[in-house]
C-alpha cells in the first residue's frame, strides 16, 4: 500500500473528503482537488477510517468497510469497528487524546476470510477552525498472517501440558491439605491444654489461607493470557450472582443493554463485591449494581444496605495482604479492572452502607442497544 505523504497532505486528504462526503462536492479548484482525492482515498487497497473528536465516523473507504463490514459515516467508531481487533480502537483513542501518530502491527486470525496481519498507522488530523485534535486517521497495509510453524505448535503443546501438570499437582495438594485441617479439626476433641488447643487452632488456620492461595491460583492461572472482549454488563453480573449463595438477601440490577471491554475474569470483580457484602454486612438485606454515565465514562455502582466500612479500614481496602484469606479478592479485583483502563474505589460512609464504584472509561463501553 502507498503511505499518505506529509502530515499536510494527510490533512488535505481527510478534510476535502470530509467535505466530499457532507456536501456533495464545491466549485473551483478545491472541489476538483477535493473529488481527485476522494477517488485516491476511495481507489486505496488498504483500509482508511477518519474519526472525529467525539468517536464519529468522517469517512470509511471500500477496503475499510470490506474489512468491517459496515461504512456508515456518522456511526459511533465503537460500533463500526467492532469486528476488528480492539488495537485499532486504542490506537484512535491515543492519538486523539495525545495527538501522538501510534504505529502498529496486529495481528488478526478470526477474520472470516482467513488470518491477516495489519501493518498499521493512526495519526492527527486537523480540520478547519476544530484544533489540532479534531480528527485521527487509521490506515494499514493487509497481508495474510503466516501459519503457525512447528515451534510455535510446540511452544504451544508445551503450555498446555505444562497447564495441565499444574492441574494435576494442585489438585493432588488441596486433597492432602483437606486431609490434614481434617485431622487437626479431629484433634481438637482429644486435647485439654488450652494453649496446645490454640496451637492447633493456628495450624489449621494456616492450612486454610495456604488452601485459599492454592485456590487462587487455580482461578486465576489464564489471567495473563485471557483476551478482553466486548460483555454484555448484564449478563456477567448475573453469571456472578449464580457462584453466590445469597440467602435471603435481595440482589436488584439496573444495568440496561450496556456493554464493556473487559477481561473475561470481571465476573470475578463481582462476585467479590457481591461475597464481600454477604460476608461482612451485618443486617444487610439489599444489594444494588446499577450503572450511570459521568461524562464520557461508565460507573458502575455496587451498594448495599449494611453498615458501610469504617473509615480507617478504607485505606487500606485494595491493598494485598488486607482483609481474609490474605486480601486477595478486592486486590485482584482492581488488578483485574486495570488491565482495559478502569478502577474501583469505595464511596460509602459509615452508617449508609458499602459503595463501590467502578470507572469505566470512554472507549471501554457501549450502549449495547439494537444497531
Amino acid at each position: 500500500m502507498v503511505p499518505l505523504g506529509s502530515r499536510q497532505d494527510r490533512d488535505k486528504i481527510i478534510i476535502t473528503g470530509e467535505t466530499v462526503k457532507e456536501g456533495g462536492g464545491s466549485n473551483g479548484e478545491g472541489g476538483a482537488a477535493g473529488s481527485l482525492w476522494r477517488h485516491v482515498l476511495d481507489a486505496m487497497p488498504g483500509p482508511v477510517i477518519v474519526v472525529d473528536a467525539e468517536r464519529k465516523v468522517l469517512y470509511v473507504n471500500p477496503a475499510m468497510a470490506n474489512l468491517c463490514n459496515r461504512a456508515d459515516a456518522g456511526r459511533p467508531a465503537d460500533e463500526v469497528l467492532a469486528p476488528l481487533p480492539f488495537e485499532v480502537q486504542r490506537a484512535l483513542h491515543s492519538v486523539l487524546r495525545t495527538g501522538t501518530q501510534v504505529s502498529s502491527s496486529i495481528t488478526w486470525r478470526e477474520w472470516e476470510k482467513g488470518p491477516i496481519v495489519l501493518d498499521s498507522s493512526a495519526f492527527p488530523i486537523s480540520l478547519p477552525g476544530k484544533g489540532p485534535l479534531a480528527a485521527a486517521a487509521w490506515t494499514a497495509s493487509v497481508h495474510p498472517a503466516e501459519s503457525p510453524d512447528q515451534e510455535d505448535l510446540a511452544i504451544e503443546a508445551s503450555r498446555k501440558k505444562g497447564k495441565d501438570l499444574l492441574s494435576v499437582v494442585r489438585h493432588d495438594i488441596l486433597n492432602q491439605l483437606t486431609i490434614l485441617i481434617g485431622f487437626l479439626q479431629f484433634s481438637e476433641d482429644f486435647i485439654d491444654d488450652p494453649q496446645v488447643r490454640e496451637f492447633l487452632l493456628k495450624e489449621e488456620a494456616a492450612g486454610q489461607v495456604i488452601q485459599a492461595l492454592i485456590e487462587f491460583t487455580r482461578d486465576f492461572q489464564d489471567l495473563a493470557v485471557e483476551d478482553p472482549r466486548w460483555m454484555v454488563l448484564d449478563s456477567v453480573v448475573a453469571s456472578a450472582r449464580e457462584r453466590v449463595d445469597a440467602k435471603s438477601v435481595t440482589i436488584v440490577t439496573d444495568l440496561g443493554a450496556t456493554e464493556v471491554y473487559a477481561s473475561p475474569l470481571i465476573r470475578h470483580v463481582f462476585v467479590t463485591l457481591i461475597k464481600n457484602a454477604l460476608d461482612h454486612a451485618r443486617g444487610l438485606t439489599r444489594i444494588a449494581i446499577s450503572a450511570e454515565r459521568e461524562e464520557r465514562d461508565l460507573v458502575v455502582v455496587c451498594e448495599d444496605d449494611g453498615p458501610g466500612i469504617p473509615e480507617a479500614e478504607r485505606k487500606t481496602l485494595f491493598d494485598r495482604g488486607h482483609g481474609r484469606n490474605r486480601g486477595y479478592g478486592l486486590w485482584l479485583a482492581g488488578e483485574i479492572l486495570s488491565i482495559t483502563g478502569a478502577s474501583i474505589r469505595e464511596a460509602g460512609r459509615m452508617g449508609g452502607g458499602a459503595r463501590f464504584e467502578i470507572r469505566i472509561p470512554q472507549g471501554m463501553w457501549r450502549d449495547g442497544r439494537p444497531r
